[in-house]
């Protein structure tokens, strides 16, 4: 089985990454190439995924698939890949795989979709602290001074969800084209938005395919009721269910999801 994971991001990705590669014989990514993609139009790569993970499953070169390594948790599961004698599950989780849903279910019928769903102020919240660009105190002083003297911006955050100018928002050359993009005004508003827009474009999915999405409430994601269910939608039989603990603590290096 093929599993993509998807959902706005800060809505428990990780904590389903961590659930799948408990499972026996399955290695399932987080964020596995996103220097090769958009979140609109770059559908190459992404097939290039797909048609990679049904290679593998069928027995193919794992080192022939495609990853960031520049990316210490891409690395570390594509090692892992390498190494595992069977393979019976693999995937991977990540916020820009939305628009790219049709496309992949036209190239092969047999992926299946969880979809994580967070509550909207809880996401927000938490896409807002993410954003933050953190400092210690002497280095928030530092830098600041250092921008009068240079005349460059002085950035407090990231804004990957509008077009800016880098003035006010630090530009982020990977993850930046990564989002949509939307009018805010204000940063919160924008983030907002995101949400809004992305889970109607997920109700519109479930429409067409619901037979191949399953949605998830993120609050549920540690309950074994939840994990019963996501786990066979993704064809693991009952008897070889292993449940977790689902939920991780993220890093205090940020990264977008």
């Amino acid at each position: 089985m093929i599993v993509i994971g998807i959902g706005t991001g800060r809505s428990g990705t990780a904590s389903l990454a961590k659930l799948l590669n408990t499972q026996r014989d399955a290695v399932c990514f987080h964020e596995m190439n996103p220097s090769c993609v958009r979140f609109h139009g770059t559908p190459r790569p992404i097939l290039n995924t797909i048609d990679e993970f049904q290679a593998i499953i069928e027995g193919g070169d794992p080192s022939l698939l495609t990853v960031d390594l520049g990316r210490g948790v891409a690395a570390r599961a594509y090692d892992r890949l390498r190494g595992m004698p069977r393979l019976r599950l693999l995937g991977d989780i990540a916020f820009y795989y939305l628009t790219y849903v049709e496309q992949i279910l036209a190239r092969n019928p047999r992926v299946r979709f969880v979809c994580l769903q967070r509550d909207r102020a809880e996401t927000v919240e938490s896409w807002l602290r993410q954003a933050e660009i953190r400092r210690w105190r002497s280095k928030r002083i530092a830098d600041r001074l250092a921008a009068l003297i240079t005349r460059e911006p002085y950035h407090e955050s990231h804004n990957w969800w509008m077009e800016h100018d880098g003035s006010v928002w630090r530009p982020d050359p990977i993850w930046d084209k990564c989002f949509p993009k939307f009018p805010g005004p204000t940063l919160r508003q924008a983030v907002e938005q995101y949400w809004d827009y992305y889970y109607e474009a997920v109700d519109r999915l479930m429409d067409r395919h619901g037979d191949a999405i399953l949605r998830v409430r993120t609050e549920t994601l540690d309950t074994p009721e939840a994990q019963a269910r996501l786990l066979g939608f993704c064809g693991l039989a009952e008897a070889e269910m292993v449940f977790t603990d689902a939920h991780i603590h993220r890093s205090r290096v940020p990264e977008p999801a």
